[in-house]
């Protein structure tokens, strides 16, 4: 095995862990609430694809690493892309009805529009951190990978 694959491992094996823990505190749950663009996990999704992309490159080094190294880093900035659009989506749903009918003598009413905001802003926030963690933990991989890969 080779150290590229070794150091792979390592990382797979502490976000693998870093996942069970999420599970077993809910978090997923409240991302799944929290993100009403459901974009949080599109970027889990490309997250884990690449990582094995990157675990069978780092495994297996070949004349086809340079191809599918570049669909890699190119998911890696989706990502980052995919969370942006979730933090526009989500300032949209924010706003879009927040102050449709506000009226500030009803306290019911100041409470449901403060409960539409904070529903956006968790969408614009969750997405926005799932897409940059999925991108920095991809990008490290593909470093630890082109720095312990030969040429041929």
């Amino acid at each position: 095995m080779s150290k590229a694959f070794l150091l792979w491992w390592i990382q797979v094996v502490t976000v693998s862990f870093a996942a069970i823990l999420i599970f077993t505190y809910g978090w997923f749950d409240e991302l799944w609430n929290a993100d009403q663009t459901k974009i949080s996990f599109i970027i889990i999704t490309i997250f884990v694809s690449t990582s094995i992309a990157t675990g069978f490159l780092s495994f297996r080094s070949d004349t086809q690493y340079i191809k599918l190294s570049n669909y890699i880093w190119f998911a890696s900035e989706t990502m980052v892309t995919l969370g942006l659009i979730g933090t526009v989506a989500g300032f949209l749903l924010m706003l879009s009805s927040a102050f449709d009918n506000l009226d500030v003598s009803n306290v019911e009413n100041v409470q449901k529009v403060i409960s539409n905001m904070a529903l956006g802003m968790s969408t614009a926030l969750c997405t926005t951190l799932s897409g940059l963690v999925g991108s920095v933990l991809t990008k490290i991989q593909m470093v630890i990978l082109e720095n312990n890969t030969k040429y041929e």
